[in-house]
């Protein structure tokens, strides 16, 4: 048996950078994590903003595998190349978590690896602790429990199913993603560029994308919308065989350095973020862009912002979940609002075809400068009065026109939602309950589009 102030389950980005921040702040802290310290790896586009770095000023040297200066955006017949601004890196991901672990050890936090996470030790509504297998039964007990254990969320999902906490994901709220590290006949032209291709054939309700690493490597896969998946039975491994390698010659020699699939939870954050002696964060707490899908700088976010709420809570004397609800308040100022808003695009985004995105494009509907606002900041206000225009002057499908105009209506609503997020976890289920009319009536809308 151990005892910390803190147990984090999952020693990915989020868990670790939580580590790492709340033992600066003197906590002693506890991760339990499956894999081996020296094999830390997860399934990722290996890709970050540079805002990201430089916000939480992590030192990234000898991890960095190239430099991007932005991001090119294709139309599905590519006869629409858009070069959208932003700055970024390519990670060795590996070395990126050995990094964080080497921050975290050095603020003298202990990681159990080679440790399974088998369920939450619950005392009352609290959550005291969490017992695991490592050579036997280790029961932990903790002040507070961090769940940063990924899109399966295996701490807060084993909690009573009737708490806002659990709430589950469903194939509407995931992409389902594959994707491999492989080397090239020789080095990708403009290779600091990512590149991002929309294709409804090859990657229905997502994109594909090819992310140049160093030299002749790049990461390429393709994330499908998880209700497509459902619907058609065909997996994402599939569709990278079957679509994507048949179309692209400059894959057909590819040595493969690594592969491998998962989940990404893309859409509104979580109800709550906090219960009683818990939190969510990073992917867990469903923390990724619902966009773009990128989730490694949210992950930081969330770690970062959790943290700071532990420690508030810790002065005030109990992990309650009145004290630890400002991690939601601070979370939903920061980017959980951006997010929802984002979540509502994204499900427009989703129900369009290759034709209407193709006529949008070659229209102008949005430029390079435009792409970047809406994917990152939520903005769509140039793009309205440019849509109302092309739209009277039969350039784009008016299909294409009401699912925009829709989903910038409703962009509105949520943001006014979020924006009475409740400050009291007392009125949560009357916000909930307009959260949930307010998704059943946009959706309604947008399929009889």
């Amino acid at each position: 048996m151990y005892r910390f102030d803190v147990v984090i389950v999952g020693g990915g980005t989020a868990g670790l950078y939580a580590a790492y921040n709340l033992a600066k702040f003197g906590f002693s802290v506890c991760v339990v994590e499956q894999k081996s310290v020296d094999s830390l790896y997860k399934i990722t586009g290996d890709a970050i903003g540079k805002h990201h770095i430089d916000r939480h000023g992590i030192d990234i040297s000898g991890i960095v595998e190239n430099f991007y200066k932005g991001a090119l955006v294709y139309s599905p017949d590519e006869d629409v190349r858009l070069k959208v601004p932003g700055e970024g890196y390519a990670l060795d991901i590996s070395g990126w978590l050995k990094r964080l672990a080497s921050m975290a050890l050095s603020r003298g936090v202990t990681i159990l690896d080679k440790t399974t996470f088998t369920k939450p030790i619950v005392d009352g509504k609290y959550v005291v602790g969490v017992r695991c297998r490592r050579d036997g039964d280790v029961e932990i007990y903790s002040k507070v429990v961090i769940d940063a254990s990924g899109a399966t969320a295996v701490v807060r999902t084993r909690l009573p199913w009737n708490i806002p906490f659990t709430e589950p994901l469903k194939y509407e709220d995931v992409s389902y993603a594959y994707r491999e590290v492989v080397e090239l006949d020789s080095e990708p032209e403009e290779r600091e560029y990512i590149r991002i291709y929309l294709n409804q054939n090859i990657a229905p309700g997502g994109y594909w994308w090819f992310f140049p690493k160093k030299g002749s490597v790049v990461n390429v896969g393709l994330g499908i919308w998880g209700k497509y998946v459902k619907e058609l039975k065909y997996s994402p491994l599939e569709f990278y065989k079957d679509k994507l390698l048949k179309v692209r010659r400059e894959l057909q020699n590819r040595k493969i350095i690594n592969s491998g699939g998962g989940i990404v939870p893309t859409r509104r954050p979580l109800e709550t973020l906090a219960w009683y002696g818990i939190v969510a964060i990073g992917d867990a707490g469903v923390t990724v862009n619902p966009v773009h899908g990128g989730g490694l700088g949210p992950a930081l976010l969330s770690a970062k912002l959790a943290s700071e709420t532990i420690a508030e809570a810790w002065e005030r004397g109990s992990m309650s979940l009145e004290n630890l609800w400002n991690y939601n308040i601070k979370y939903i100022e920061e980017y959980g609002k951006k997010q929802a808003k984002l979540d509502i695009f994204r499900l427009a985004l989703q129900h369009m075809n290759n034709e209407e995105i193709e006529r949008g494009l070659k229209a102008g509907l949005v430029d390079e400068s435009e792409v970047l606002s809406i994917s990152s900041e939520a903005r769509t206000s140039s793009i309205f009065d440019k849509l109302k225009k092309l739209l009277k002057l039969r350039k784009v499908p008016f299909s294409l026109a009401r699912k925009l105009i829709l989903s910038f209506t409703y962009m509105k609503k949520i943001e006014k939602l979020y924006d009475n997020y409740p400050r009291d976890p007392k009125d949560l289920d009357l916000w909930i309950e307009k959260l949930r009319k307010l998704y059943s009536d946009y959706l309604k809308t947008l399929k009889k589009i």
